[in-house]
């Protein structure tokens, strides 16, 4: 795919052209076809737990990784998915804060 547009950007600097409004439009119809297969649903649930460990440990999940979150913006049952998972280690990790036994203390 890389080719084909290296290719195409040559032909055009050297000729000058314009792009027809259709042939836009189907470039932009294709970079969205590949860019929603670039990470299936499935992948996104199988890396899930490694992005939202990602965003609770403070890093920058997004930034890390692009696709993921570019797919959770758009898919709304990943989406669903990792506002659930979220909230449930947000939950986990204040519950955990919270019956910890301070140091030095004795249980």
């Amino acid at each position: 795919m890389k080719g084909i547009f290296e290719e195409l950007a040559s032909h055009f600097r050297n000729n000058r052209a314009e792009l027809q409004d259709d042939t836009v439009h189907g470039f932009l119809h294709i970079l969205e076809t590949v860019r929603l297969q670039d990470m299936p649903c499935s992948e996104v649930f199988s890396r899930l737990d490694e992005y939202v460990e990602k965003e609770l440990d403070g890093h920058e999940a997004a930034r890390l990784m692009p696709l993921l979150r570019e797919h959770l913006d758009t898919c709304p049952d990943c989406c669903e998915e990792y506002e659930a998972l979220l909230s449930a280690l947000e939950q986990s990790s204040l519950n955990g804060k919270v019956d910890a036994p301070s140091p030095g203390s004795s249980a």
